[in-house]
């Protein structure tokens, strides 16, 4: 028995050792990097181990017949395989692939500044936008720092990579935005109606822009509103030339907000101080305009939006005539304006969401010149719904359709032109993640115009690759239409047009961490189908109208930000190089156009001193100059404007005024005085000339902003101010 049982033993030991299994190999990922601390084991069983330093690993086991190997690894899919254990030696190289993620998937970007995504990183926040020097709280003064943009001479409007302002648009909440300036004369500069507090985020487009947008022929700012306010606040804004006051009440259901504003500005004492050197006021600039809101939660993942506005305004001012020196003319503008925008969105189910809106916008300016009425209005009313699907956690579909009826009225003293469009448009565009280093984006938009009686298809596609955790290259290409501005449209009957055409082509290369930015891009845009005008012999007064311009845009843009390497410092620097030339309009020849400086460069700095709870500002722009007519010169526009240098200087001190957060703000335009010469306004037969130059060369701002909150600490310490790495 003895034996038996010593016989048995000896056989079993034989048995396990001859089943013994050893299982090695290597773990790395699809581009041949080694993945040390995978973790590797047979499955339902406490065989085991995780790869080496080296990626290489090997176990011993005792298990026998089928039995499946399974991998995993942070950030890579798991991997499983099924093996046939019969002792001895296997060898198993594993391959895994990495997990999509889309925090840290490559952004598609470019042509766009990006700033209202959490999951991307940002370039201008509304805080940023309110305490650039020089840009004195306006959105589009503070999208003239960034390369790409800038403003020309006195007129309102986003000139961007050599187009006309005409070709920029603004959109909030997906829906366009006619005259979204305030409404001025020529040589009285503008600004943009609306606050930068109102949106979350902003997207500045200097070209490429998404397929779900269209009408712009270079550019696109996509502003999206706040949803639900964190909390209850009430503010008041003083200043010598400004009075205003609003309140946000956040209801106790947490669902439901309302709130709204009321404004006063009248320039009178402004104008007084710095007197204007290009004309004289008759009545200084008086206004009052007022907002309201309305948020309300339809669900946990769905909301309605609602926004408002109401403005009226009115100035006069007395100009000198260039053709009929001394004389001048009196031009007087009154302006009433009406904005109203509404958005729902939701997520329907896991895999599908949607965004629906309506506005309308109707503005009236109503303009004379010495008595004679070249006032103007138009009308907009809009519809949009918008669907998004994603098919799979990698492939991401949005598609939807708009509609517009616009309606533009011209008046030439008793005469009234008049032209109305019914605009519709469909898109689809789809974000495909082939891994998290590469994604593409590829879309198409068709529009239909009832007053040009045309279709356009215009495809758009973009490509981004990931070379490095922080750093990505991106290529785009699309085409872009838009309708001729409503001034050729009222002669559409006489002298059809067709949409005017731009071709974009933009590649750009980005680094990007929490505290630094750096961003260079080149792009190529070519034009065709421009608005021309030729004399009509038989009719002086109305040009003829036609779609033979054409042109083009090169050049690059530079942009770095560091908020790291100077404590409670935060700065950028950027840097454009445009050679452009176009024939459009009445433009005899392809040449670079009025609007078109060849260099630009701008340097912000702001600096946070904690222990006074003071921010300082600091803004420099340098622009090479922009052509301009000279009948005496045989070359048109061949004379080009003096350099323009502008330093503006602010400062924003924080304190608790009777318990309640308060900023106490001050703004200096061209602090040094330097001359702000855009050109020269000749007469028609080059006799007399007037110079084309900023009205006021410096100017000072100041005011006081209190905010009274309900339901959160009041402590200036506690305010959202950008302390950079402290």
């Amino acid at each position: 028995m003895k034996q038996a049982i010593l016989l048995f033993i000896g056989i079993s030991s034989i048995t396990a050792l001859t089943a013994q299994t050893t299982i090695s190999g290597t773990v790395t990922d699809n581009k041949k990097n080694l993945l040390p601390g995978a973790n590797i084991f047979l499955k339902d069983t406490y065989d085991g181990t995780t790869s080496n330093v080296d990626g290489t690993y090997s176990f011993i086991t005792t298990e026998t017949g089928k039995q499946i190997l399974s991998v995993s690894f942070v950030g890579y899919e798991s991997f499983e395989d099924t093996l046939q254990l019969n002792g001895g030696t296997l060898s198993v190289n594993i391959v895994l692939k990495e997990a999509f993620n889309e925090l840290n998937a490559v952004v598609i970007t470019a042509g766009a500044f990006e700033a209202s995504d959490e999951k991307k990183n940002t370039i201008l926040k509304p805080l940023d936008i309110v305490t650039t020097a020089g840009a004195e709280g306006d959105i589009y003064g503070a999208l003239e720092t960034l390369p790409g943009a800038s403003k020309v001479g006195n007129d309102d409007g986003l000139y961007v990579r050599g187009g006309s302002d005409y070709e920029t648009k603004t959109i909030i909440d997906g829906m366009v935005v006619n005259n979204p300036y305030y409404s001025t004369v020529p040589d009285v500069p503008s600004r943009g109606r609306f606050q930068p507090f109102m949106f979350k985020g902003t997207v500045f487009s200097t070209g490429g822009y998404s397929a779900e947008y269209g009408q712009a022929l270079s550019s696109a700012v996509i502003l999206n509103t706040e949803d639900m306010p964190e909390y209850s606040a009430s503010g008041l804004s003083v200043a010598p030339i400004f009075l205003g006051g609003f309140h946000t009440q956040k209801f106790k259901n947490e669902k439901t907000a309302l709130g709204g504003g009321i404004n006063y500005t009248n320039l009178g004492l402004f104008d007084n101080v710095f007197k204007p050197t290009t004309f004289d006021w008759i009545n200084s600039v008086e206004s009052v305009d007022g907002s309201l809101f309305f948020r309300q939660k339809t669900s946990k993942t769905g909301i309605l939006k609602l926004y408002a506005q109401k403005e009226s305004s009115n100035m006069a001012l007395r100009a000198p005539d260039i053709d009929s020196l001394p004389a001048t003319d009196d031009v007087y503008l009154g302006n009433n304006y009406n904005y109203i925008n509404a958005s729902w969105r939701e997520i329907l189910t896991k895999k599908w969401g949607v965004q629906a809106g309506v506005s309308y916008s109707k503005n009236n300016d109503d303009i004379l010149v010495d008595g004679f009425n070249v006032g103007r209005s138009d009308q907009n009313a809009q519809g949009k719904v918008t669907f998004n699907n994603e098919i799979t956690e990698k492939i991401k579909l949005r598609y939807g359709g708009e509609f517009q009826h616009i309606t533009y009225d011209q008046f030439a003293g008793d005469l009234e032109f008049d032209a109305t469009d019914n605009f519709t448009a469909a898109f689809t565009e789809s974000d495909i993640f082939i891994t998290n280093d590469l994604a593409g984006r590829i879309g198409v938009r068709a529009e239909y115009s009832e007053i040009l009686d045309d279709v356009n298809v215009a495809p758009r596609i973009s490509l981004a690759y990931k070379t490095g955790k922080n750093a990505q290259v991106s290529l785009a290409y699309g085409d872009f239409y838009q309708t001729p501005q409503p001034n050729y449209l009222y002669t559409q009957a006489l002298y059809p047009l067709q949409y005017e055409k731009a071709t974009h082509y933009i590649a750009n290369y980005q680094y990007i961490t929490n505290d630094r930015t750096f961003r260079i891009e080149g792009y190529y845009k070519t034009y065709d189908q421009l608005v021309t005008l030729t004399t009509d012999s038989l009719n002086p007064f109305v040009p003829i109208t036609a779609n033979n311009g054409s042109g083009y845009a090169r050049g690059i843009d530079l942009f770095y930000r560091d908020k790291k390497t100077i404590d409670y410092a935060d700065f950028w620097i950027s840097y454009s190089f445009l050679d452009t030339k176009r024939k459009f309009l009445d433009y005899p020849e392809e040449v670079t156009p009025t609007f078109a400086a060849q260099h630009i460069l701008s340097l912000v700095y702001k600096h946070y001193f904690p222990g006074i709870n003071t921010q300082v500002s600091g803004t420099y722009r340098y622009i090479s100059g922009w052509p301009y007519y000279n009948p005496n010169n045989p070359e048109f526009l061949g004379d080009v404007s003096p350099d323009l240098h502008n330093v503006a200087l602010s400062a924003s001190v924080l304190q608790s005024l009777w318990g309640n957060f308060t900023v106490f703000f001050i703004s200096w335009d061209n602090t040094f005085g330097f001359d702000q010469i855009y050109g020269y306004n000749y007469s028609a037969d080059g006799s007399q000339f007037l110079v084309n130059q900023a009205p006021v060369k410096s100017t000072v701002f100041f005011g006081i902003f209190m905010s009274i909150l309900y339901g959160k600490d009041k402590n200036v310490d506690d305010i959202d101010i950008d302390k950079s790495n402290k």
